[in-house]
């Protein structure tokens, strides 16, 4: 019998107070990264990655898209000019059309709808062109009109098809689609296609739901130049050559929220191992996982040590959770222009150069950094990518957990490096630090709008999120509690879950 903790114990909330949060394209790599450099450098970690906003708790939940069709299945296809940052694009949408609707709303920001065509049941019911299209740029919606009310007429969901063809732009900052630069394989300086679309820039990119509750499975193809390397969440299926040009056709995804969809392109060589961490054969073995690195041609011999942590860690984790890697391959992508200092994209992993470049002159305390980001952002493969939260105001459940798991697993690969000691004095003491101002608010926050959710991206969602584990895991013993997440994570595989459910499988 687990206790359950009175989380709003654990912070106070403030209406109207200031706090500061990183920008916009999330902040995985700041856990025992930017943020453990912030956490030493003086008693204000409020100063989160250098930008302030205001808590406003009188927001309404208003731009959570209506519920009258829901996606279950993205065909997309993306063609980027990597000249002019044109982006030439296509979507079709299978869903669920649960009511009778006038228009269709779904979220879309810096991209232009050319056409929609609405399919019920395999049959044409409508189709518009951009004069039937508005946009809100506050909310980040587009707003398709219909020539007349479709579906529902006897009350029961349809099947219905959307095919939707666009266009956009590569975006000037490190965020949804995005150029990062790098050198090519004559040395020269070159530049990579790469996507973040934490919190909410999928939306950048394609028409979609763009909310972590509204899962579906995801079907990908990307037109680059001949020479690039394309990649995405899963393996690749086939290739279609255009001469300078070629097509990449991905398999299809298992479910997952649009924020965890991921694309890298451009010149890049691998290093590769094989992690016994799928499901079980018949005969009682674990099916091998492919690993691999990709890194810019010129720093493939800077790897294999995040290499060989990345199977070390995987294989741990399976075995730790008692749940198989949930996909055919992972890739970790050494990204020189990244914002944060890892992104968890399911099975497409990506990390600022730093964090997997270690060589024998790589100080210790680099060395460090590395082992624990490579973990934190494994550890979401299934806290966060397996299991979803179902809102941003549980994004504790994503960062403090992989915090703790991040921590805990270096502390058991290197146990002589006292981890917990660091995370005690450190990273611990700058949530405090934040906790006891008045911008200070509880792990489990309500947010109220879109607006307000890159501002739990902050140490008291990360470090005090780990502390509470960490007492949890003390206080139940590790055994009882791995119990307890082993059943959370089993109960809501490919789905979503909320506090009150870990607190439920604790119990």
């Amino acid at each position: 019998m687990a206790l359950k903790p009175d989380v709003s114990a654990f912070g106070v909330s403030d209406s109207n107070s200031e706090a500061t949060v990183p920008e916009e394209g999330g902040v995985d790599g700041v856990c025992g990264d930017d943020m453990s450099a912030k956490a030493g450098e003086g008693p204000e970690p409020a100063d989160f990655c250098g930008k302030t906003i205001t808590h406003n708790n009188d927001l309404d939940t208003t731009d959570m898209l209506p519920t009258s069709l829901s996606p279950t299945h993205y065909d997309i296809h993306l063609h980027p000019n990597i000249e002019s940052g044109h982006v030439v694009g296509s979507v079709a949408i299978d869903a669920m059309l649960n009511e009778r609707v006038e228009r269709i709303v779904l979220h879309a920001k810096t991209i232009d709808i050319q056409s929609v065509t609405v399919y019920l049941q395999s049959a044409v019911v409508a189709s518009v062109g951009p004069e039937a299209i508005s946009y809100d740029a506050e909310l980040e919606t587009a707003v398709i009109e219909l020539p007349s009310a479709v579906g529902g007429v006897a009350d029961v969901p349809e099947c219905a098809q959307l095919i939707i063809a666009f266009t956009g732009m590569v975006s000037d900052g490190m965020y949804g689609l995005y150029y990062s630069k790098c050198r090519d394989r004559s040395g020269e300086m070159s530049r990579m296609l790469v996507t973040q679309f934490q919190a909410k820039c999928a939306r950048m990119v394609f028409p979609c739901w763009d909310e972590p509750a509204t899962k579906a499975e995801f079907t990908l193809s990307l037109t680059v130049p001949t020479s690039f390397t394309a990649l995405s969440n899963m393996p690749v299926a086939h290739t279609a050559d255009h001469g300078a040009l070629k097509t990449v056709y991905f398999e299809r995804s298992p479910r997952m929220s649009t924020y965890l969809l991921a694309i890298v392109a451009g010149e890049l060589d691998y290093i590769e191992a094989v992690s016994c961490s799928g499901p079980h054969t018949s005969s009682g073995e674990r099916q091998p996982i492919v690993c691999r690195i990709y890194t810019p041609p010129a720093d493939i011999d800077k790897v294999q040590f995040s290499l060989d942590t990345a199977v070390r860690v995987l294989e741990r984790l399976v075995d730790m959770f008692d749940y198989a890697y949930p996909l055919p391959k992972l890739d970790l992508v050494a990204v020189p222009e990244l914002e944060a200092g890892g992104m968890e994209n399911w099975g497409l992993v990506l990390f600022r150069t730093v964090r997997l470049f270690i060589t024998k002159q790589t100080s210790l305390w680099i060395r460090q950094k590395a082992v624990y980001v490579i973990a934190h952002e494994l550890s979401h493969q299934w806290f966060g990518n397996l299991v979803t939260m179902a809102w941003w105001d549980d994004l504790w459940l994503n960062e403090g957990f992989a915090t703790w798991i991040g921590i805990y697993m270096t502390d058991q690969l290197y146990p002589e490096w006292r981890r917990w000691d660091h995370f005690v004095i450190e990273d611990r003491q700058a949530a405090l630090s934040a906790d006891s101002l008045r911008s200070s608010h509880p792990i489990q926050v309500t947010i109220k709008g879109s607006a307000d959710i890159d501002q739990v991206f902050d140490s008291i969602t990360y470090y005090k999120g780990c502390s509470l584990i960490r007492m949890l895991s003390a206080h139940l013993g590790i055994d009882v509690f791995m119990a307890g997440v082993r059943a959370y994570l089993a109960k809501h595989a490919y789905s979503t879950a909320t506090t009150s459910d870990l607190w439920q499988a604790l119990e």
